[in-house]
């Protein structure tokens, strides 16, 4: 809708929008901005899979989340060294299934200790309802000391940089 976007505006978003825009893109070492606040039903799923060169996320700040909006965004991004920062207090189903999946620069850790000094919770703040597999291995096969299926309103320690 580019009338409303030239207008300053954020224009409705359809199903799968945006799914799978650079998945494979190895080459790309920026994202785009991606200033949605209410997304729609499998957006950004999959996004920037396997996009090896990429190693800063963009900011995140959609706060209504839809069933798998954000599922396996950034899964096999080997580069990866920040994290979003992610404020929707309300998570739909399958909705951070697998974002981080293989991001081996992702570290997370339950306890501030050593390298992991930089607090990282789901949701940033507030407290926040979960659905169905949610979070499921959201941050499987990454490098820090926790990995796996984060649970809903813990602070977890990164070492990495949140944006």
């Amino acid at each position: 809708d580019y009338e409303t976007v030239i207008a300053g505006g954020h224009p409705t978003m359809a199903d799968y929008c945006y799914g799978n825009m650079f998945a494979g893109c190895t080459s790309l070492t920026t994202a785009p901005a991606l200033p949605a606040t209410t997304l729609a039903w499998g957006c950004y799923g999959n996004m920037f899979y396997g996009c090896t060169a990429l190693t800063k996320a963009p900011e995140l700040p959609a706060t209504v989340l839809t069933e798998a909006c954000y599922n396996g965004m950034f899964y096999g991004c080997t580069s990866l060294t920040t994290a979003p920062a992610l404020p929707a207090t309300t998570l739909a189903g399958y909705c951070y299934y697998y974002m981080f999946n293989g991001c081996t620069k992702i570290k997370l850790s339950t306890t501030k200790i050593g390298e992991y000094q930089t607090a990282y919770r789901i949701p940033k703040s507030g407290t926040g309802t979960t659905a169905t597999d949610a979070l499921t291995d959201m941050f499987a096969s990454t490098g820090g000391t926790f990995t796996g299926t984060p649970s809903i309103n813990t602070t977890y320690y990164t070492s990495n940089t949140v944006v």
